[in-house]
């Protein structure tokens, strides 16, 4: 759908079309003054009639434009057509979903990874410290985009936020909890109001399991099924599909995917510190998701395995069967062998005295 391919607003002309979305269109366009290249995401004029959708969109932007961090989609303007439908501007980003890279090349290695997880780990925390969480956390909204030193990620989609500081009406959209249900928290599948920044920290934990295993954490047929599944089960151990990740990743992740949001990690970043302790590397965040994936490979090679945290060791065995005694047999033995080691010392001594 190229509709608008050629038509002017808001001071852009629209390019060539990127993609659709349930929401609306994107398109390559141009600043008329600055030739700036952008991405313009406009509305179907459907969706534009609905006003919950147009809040839904008009949050999204003003929530990303607030957040202003080098690994959340940068957002420019926001304005309306000539025939209006909304639509927002935001930076032109090469490269794609990670979505589309996990469904192509399956389960990662975990240098990359590492890398990966970093850099969600400190755009969700700058956007929990501002009083936001994402609520719709995937790998459709995980931009990748090709760097200097590798994958550098955009966080997308921020149109399902819940604003905690309590500023403007609250968003629940049926339509985009049910279009990706596999991330969900326990508490959003189970209808819980009480959705905190730990909501994407089980997200994120999710997104991190099929890093390791190209597997989704929760899969199923059916959206009640998806949802018995997060509420109720755990998914299979990462060690099963991709030995390259150590037991104390799958102790990291178990953690993350706790049902009980309270036994969680309390951010994103206390989740990717234990991710980097778990390869043995020093947890600084920031540092490793900055660092190439050559240099993290190499780093995780050298760094000493630490220990994972099994079952506690059996107590030592002690049989039930008690003690053989001596029998009359044992005795006789012991006092023959007795009476020759006494017979041969009285033997050696009175050589000694005639010498």
């Amino acid at each position: 759908m190229g509709e608008r391919t050629g038509q002017r607003f808001g001071g852009y002309t629209v390019g060539a079309h990127i993609a659709d979305g349930s929401m609306g269109a994107v398109y390559e366009a141009y600043h008329d003054e600055t030739g700036e290249r952008v991405a313009i995401k406009v509305l179907h004029p459907r969706v534009a009639r609905d006003a919950i959708a147009a809040e839904r969109f008009r949050r999204e932007y003003e929530t990303a434009e607030s957040l202003r961090h080098p690994y959340i989609i940068d957002v420019r303007d926001f304005g309306e057509t000539d025939d209006g439908a909304d639509f927002m501007t935001m930076e032109f980003l090469e490269g794609e979903e990670l979505s589309l890279i996990l469904a192509r090349e399956g389960a990662m290695r975990p240098a990359r990874a590492v890398r990966i997880v970093c850099q969600l780990a400190m755009a969700l925390q700058h956007a929990h410290s501002d009083g936001v969480v994402h609520r719709d956390l995937k790998p459709d909204n995980v931009f990748i985009c090709d760097g200097p030193n590798g994958d550098e990620i955009r966080v997308l989609d921020f149109g399902s936020v819940k604003l905690q500081l309590g500023t403007g009406p609250k968003l629940t959209v049926l339509g985009t909890i049910l279009g990706s249900p596999y991330y969900m928290s326990p508490e959003q599948a189970m209808g819980k109001l009480d959705v905190d920044p730990r909501s994407d920290v089980f997200a994120q934990t999710s997104i991190m399991y099929e890093l390791a295993t190209g597997e989704i954490a929760f899969a199923a047929d059916t959206i009640p099924d998806i949802l018995t599944k997060i509420i109720g089960e755990e998914p299979p151990p990462v060690s099963i599909a991709n030995p390259a990740y150590p037991l104390s990743f799958e102790e990291v992740i178990r953690k993350g995917l706790r049902k009980d949001k309270l036994g969680r990690f309390g951010s994103s970043l206390e989740l990717a510190e234990a991710m980097l302790g778990a390869f043995g590397l020093h947890r600084d965040v920031q540092r490793w998701a900055g660092t190439p994936v050559n240099m993290i490979e190499t780093a995780i090679d050298e760094a000493p395995k630490p220990l994972a945290m099994g079952p506690p060791s059996p107590p030592p065995f002690t049989s039930s069967v008690p003690p053989e005694l001596p029998t009359r047999k044992h005795r006789g033995a012991k006092l023959a062998i007795g009476f020759i080691l006494a017979g041969a010392l009285f033997l050696g001594a009175w050589l000694l005295l005639r010498s």
